[in-house]
């Protein structure tokens, strides 16, 4: 059977499109986002639990804005491995994400069901469960008027549960998928004022991500560009690009570009035939990043089994 080229995985857009279209727009909190999304594909992408065909563990942190007091910071330690070779993948996810007053813990797990389309090109679907912890130190902000209720007490201990949904489409040389993984959109926080009128506010923002990629040969060099197309309520629909080269099977060298945002240059060596590590550095472009500092992201990945030849792309 023929190999999936990118002609192919981009005839499949047709169906998985409409999956983006289902958040409304409105004011709310995003999720975190991420520069070396492509080497921590369960964050947006939980159908590729079990795709790499070998348990891996990956934990990254993010540094946001490095000049100002209170700038997100994140925090992700994600896990997945193929309950069997053929069928079924699973996986989960812990992530602490910090900005200004508040802090979001969140635990997800993750069941893939894989079927093959052809002999080189499989075909995922699945379900995200799972809960965030949210925390509001509003007490903390310091404020011009003392009995404005919505910084009177903090916001802790509420744990609120989510679910999502995705289907992933990848071959030996690429993938594309699409998600939606929190569809809930909790309230973190509430106020009541004096008369016991309570108001709910800091909503969730329900996320949509349409991912694809797909790697070339050029000679002893591979070259893999990437897309990932972010949908939130209450934003602008935004566009991450990236172009990453692999040299002599252990180094990857590349850049991309976050719309509107910042540009990125991203570093990731196969240290040993088991570990990985990726550093990325974050440009600001936009009017607000320009003048906030840098970000640096750091990453690191184990695959306890030695399968260089069967996660390399």
């Amino acid at each position: 059977m023929k190999q999936a080229t990118p002609k192919y995985l981009l005839r499949q857009l047709r169906w998985i499109l409409p999956v983006l279209l289902s958040a409304p727009s409105a004011k709310a909190q995003q999720d975190p986002m991420y520069s070396m999304y492509m080497w921590n594909m369960m964050t947006i992408m939980p159908a590729y639990a079990g795709s790499a065909d070998v348990l891996n563990a990956t934990a990254l942190s993010r540094m946001q804005w490095t000049s100002i007091d209170g700038a997100p910071v994140t925090h992700t330690l994600s896990a997945h491995a193929p309950i069997n070779s053929q069928t079924l993948g699973a996986g989960a996810s812990l992530t602490y994400d910090h900005i200004g007053r508040s802090a979001t813990t969140s635990f997800f797990g993750d069941l893939a069901y894989r079927i093959h389309v052809n002999h080189k090109t499989r075909l995922a679907f699945g379900m995200r469960l799972g809960f965030n912890h949210a925390q509001i130190n509003s007490t903390q902000v310091q404020n011009t008027n003392p009995d404005d209720p919505t910084f009177a007490t903090d916001q802790s201990g509420k744990i609120m549960p989510n679910f999502g949904f995705w289907v992933y489409l990848w071959s030996n040389r690429g993938y594309i998928g699409a998600s939606v993984p929190k569809i809930l959109r909790n309230y973190l926080g509430s106020t009541e004022n004096d008369v016991g009128i309570v108001t709910p506010f800091s909503q969730e923002a329900t996320h949509g991500f349409l991912t694809a990629g797909y790697v070339f040969p050029i000679g002893s060099v591979m070259f893999k560009p990437a897309v990932m197309v972010r949908a939130t309520e209450g934003a602008p629909l935004s566009m991450d690009v990236s172009a990453n080269f692999l040299f002599m099977e252990k180094m990857w060298l590349g850049a991309a570009f976050r719309q509107g945002d910042s540009v990125t240059g991203i570093f990731s060596i196969q240290i040993t035939d088991q570990l990985r590590g990726g550093y990325a550095y974050d440009f600001g472009t936009s009017q607000i990043s320009r003048g906030a500092g840098g970000t640096h992201e750091i990453m690191i990945s184990y695959d306890p089994v030695c399968a260089r030849e069967r996660v390399r792309s």
